[in-house]
């Protein structure tokens, strides 16, 4: 899928000149209609961004869809959130959260799965607090509605016991099956 996207990618840019001068990772309107490695590269930029900032900065709001969602049920069992539910339903809520108590995560994107023209997966790694390493893996959705490639939706899980520990928080894992 990602060779199929690269070369629809070239095509795009290659048919006209305009099209060809419109494919950067700096102008977010460009003619593509299907992700290409620097349009991934910027959405994970935007995401690492959002999640790891000290502060909201109203600036990133450009790179959540207004049909923005994200789904984890890794944040929703530390959160309290029935398992299954979205947990932030919309752009909004997003912000409301980011702004109010953000995350401030360390993220590094440790992997960069396959992508397809409106989706992308990725590993990531963050140790904060206690020092517990946590892992997650997250499937962004894109979309071009606005003109421009925007973070549609998030669905993500994670390593929540290690999580928990580094903000304060206990896990006790299963006991042991019985032999």
């Amino acid at each position: 899928m990602q060779l199929k996207s690269l070369a629809l990618c070239s095509l795009a840019a290659v048919t006209t000149s305009a099209a060809a001068a419109a494919v950067t990772s700096d102008n977010p309107r460009s003619q593509q209609s299907c992700l290409c490695s620097n349009t991934v590269e910027t959405l994970l930029s935007a995401y690492v961004r959002i999640l790891s900032e000290p502060k909201w900065n109203d600036t990133e709001a450009k790179y959540l869809a207004d049909s923005f969602r994200d789904t984890s049920d890794s944040i929703n069992i530390l959160a309290g959130i029935p398992l299954g539910s979205v947990t932030f339903p919309s752009k909004q809520a997003l912000i409301a959260h980011e702004t109010s108590a953000p995350d401030n995560l360390p993220i590094k994107i440790t992997s960069i799965g396959p992508y397809d023209c409106t989706s992308v997966s990725f590993i990531w790694s963050a140790t904060f607090g206690a020092g517990n390493p946590v892992r997650g893996i997250t499937i962004l959705g894109a979309t071009k509605a606005a003109g421009w490639w925007q973070i549609a939706s998030i669905d993500m899980e994670m390593n929540s016991c290690a999580f928990a520990r580094n903000i304060g928080g206990t896990c006790v894992p299963p006991g042991a099956p019985p032999s």
